[in-house]
């Protein structure tokens, strides 16, 4: 249990790019997806025995009891970059981070969550940041966020920190993409 550890979930379709990064960062990075498929390619391209899949539904008992195991295998989180909308079982996945000394969870967002008053419980270990996924305008018309610039603006915030993050633009809202 020498290596950091980081949970990604979420982590294998747009912010594989996230996982990747952390796992050449030196972390043990576990991550949460529901494609079995997806989860395995993440492995390529990482260093061996960085990327450990865990395949499971949001939500559910199974994803608590492989959190739980992954914990128990490589030690608490350091950090955790969630894409659950469900913020009751985020606030359990902390909880089952109770042993870290402190951790950081970057909670990345839809764009309607941002004109949302949404509270999330959390442990004084935790530094808590946002981060909200906008769109692109692109003259007179607009686009949602590609892969790629979706983990590149999570990398951003994981790199520099910070309370929160737009990536892309919010407003106006009715310019967004339907």
């Amino acid at each position: 249990m020498s290596k950091k550890h980081a949970l990604v979930i979420g982590g294998s379709g747009m912010l594989a790019g996230v996982s990747r990064f952390l796992a050449k960062e030196g972390f043990a990075v576990s991550v949460v997806g529901r494609n079995y498929a997806k989860l395995q390619l993440l492995k390529n391209g990482c260093p061996p025995e960085s990327i450990f899949p865990i395949q499971a539904d949001y939500n559910t008992d199974l994803l608590f009891t492989k959190v739980k195991e992954a914990i128990n295998a490589r030690g608490p989180f350091q950090i955790i970059v969630n894409w659950m909308p469900n913020t009751n079982a985020l606030e359990q996945v902390c909880q089952l981070n109770k042993e870290a000394n402190s951790f950081r969870l970057v909670h990345v967002k839809g764009s309607r969550r941002y004109f949302e008053d949404e509270e999330i419980q959390v442990s004084t270990n935790c530094l808590y940041e946002e981060v909200y996924l906008g769109f692109i305008l692109e003259g007179d018309t607009a686009r949602w966020l590609t892969h790629d610039e979706i983990s590149g603006g999570v990398i951003d915030q994981i790199v520099h920190g910070g309370k929160s993050q737009i990536i892309g633009q919010l407003q106006p809202y009715s310019a967004r993409p339907k």
